[in-house]
């Protein structure tokens, strides 16, 4: 197989990924299952091969969950070569770096990876919001640059978000739009900026569900709400789940890269710091956040949140709750449409069904309001706007419109 790539002739199928963590396994993961070889480099020969390992160590237990056999895993493990120097990448046709979310950090690894490849190779990032044009500064090259943002764990997500910067050619994405497609994933161009659509709208959830506890809103009453609003998981678990730490180094970054307020996650900042700084709750893989685990597929509410962040004697009710979560994400979504970040609404609502967990049944994010409603749903907005503020008052963009497609 070959992919054809910013040059005129095609290259070899071989898909480099630098950074040997979680994502990058899990996109390694998805060459090797579609027939792709894929070369994985750590920054040292330690970190390769613990990435080496923990590939084989899943794969193992694929087999002993019957989820494979040993040949198929055999095969997988051979599609995937570790190594500890950019220069292996010599031979790929895409290199997607997976490293720490932290800009300095991703533009070295990126300037190393361009000296490394051929002309011809596309570069791109996994990145889960910071601007991908920004990043682009650190290259000769910028044309060829593009963001991949894919969705863990990877091997159960299909989307992913293909970021367009300023300087990203049209043969750069037309070849990024194919390698998506032949990993077996469902590809959503959208326009570069802050947390891209999945990142800002998914962070207006998050955040939402954060500023009510720092209220004194029982978590329990917050994540019921958001099961029977049909999300597949909730928000404080994801919380957990994606880092504590890490959502509050993505508040920090920017803050300090002098993004407007609204980028900076005012809402959840006060509540993201208490817990990460001050009580060391971390999220899931730092051994807990809002959530206790005390076996793999258990958790718990942590019983101390009700000292951290004292209850109210009276709570919401539940339905506003539910209305804080679900709009503040439908508006979110809008203001992306608004923005020209997604080109339709079709797009907002594929990416949130399959990025972000939105009920399937609701259609996704945008199909949900127009279900709902437009007139209801901004009715119900200026409501939450006259009581919990003005993040939830419709923009005029949107009063003036009668539907959304």
């Amino acid at each position: 197989m070959t992919i054809h790539s910013t040059g005129a002739e095609p290259v070899p199928a071989i898909l480099g990924v630098v950074g040997p963590g979680l994502m990058g396994l899990g996109i390694c993961h998805a060459a090797a299952l579609a027939g792709v070889h894929a070369v994985l480099v750590g920054r040292d020969a330690d970190a390769a091969q613990r990435g080496r390992e923990r590939w084989s160590g899943e794969l193992a237990q694929r087999v002993a969950r019957g989820r494979l056999d040993a040949s198929a895993a055999d095969q997988l493990r051979d599609a995937v070569t570790a190594a500890t120097d950019e220069s292996a990448l010599a031979g790929c046709a895409l290199v997607v770096e997976a490293v720490a979310e932290d800009r300095e950090v991703k533009q070295a690894v990126l300037r190393r990876i361009e000296a490394a490849v051929p002309r011809g190779a596309l570069i791109a990032t996994n990145t889960s919001g910071l601007p991908v044009s920004g990043l682009a500064g650190s290259l000769a090259h910028p044309g060829r640059f593009i963001g991949l943002h894919f969705f863990s764990p990877v091997d159960r997500m299909a989307l992913v978000e293909v970021v367009v910067g300023r300087e990203t050619s049209p043969a750069t994405t037309e070849a990024a739009l194919a390698w998506v497609r032949h990993l077996g994933k469902q590809p959503v161009v959208v326009r570069d900026s802050p947390g891209f659509f999945t990142s800002r709208v998914f962070a207006a959830y998050l955040d939402e569900a954060a500023a009510m506890v720092g209220e004194g809103v029982a978590p329990e009453r917050i994540e019921a709400a958001a099961a029977a609003a049909g999300m597949s998981i909730g928000p404080l678990a994801m919380l957990d789940e994606t880092g504590l730490a890490l959502n509050w180094q993505q508040a920090r970054q920017a803050r300090a890269d002098g993004l407007p307020e609204r980028f900076c996650r005012p809402l959840a900042w006060p509540v993201l710091d208490r817990m990460v700084n001050v009580l060391g709750r971390r999220g899931r893989r730092d051994g807990g956040g809002f959530y206790d685990y005390p076996a793999a597929q258990f958790r718990n509410l942590w019983p101390g949140l009700a000292q951290a962040f004292p209850q109210r004697a009276e709570q919401p009710a539940p339905e506003q709750v539910q209305h804080r979560l679900m709009h503040a994400q439908a508006l979110a979504a809008v203001a992306c449409l608004e923005e020209g970040i997604v080109a339709s609404a079709q797009d907002a609502d594929l990416a949130s069904v399959l990025g972000l967990g939105f009920p399937k049944a609701q259609g996704g994010v945008l199909a949900q309001v127009e279900r709902h409603g437009l007139a209801r749903f901004m009715a119900e907005c200026d409501a939450l706007a006259a009581q919990c503020g003005e993040r939830f008052r419709p923009s005029d963009w949107l009063r003036g419109r009668n539907a959304l497609r």
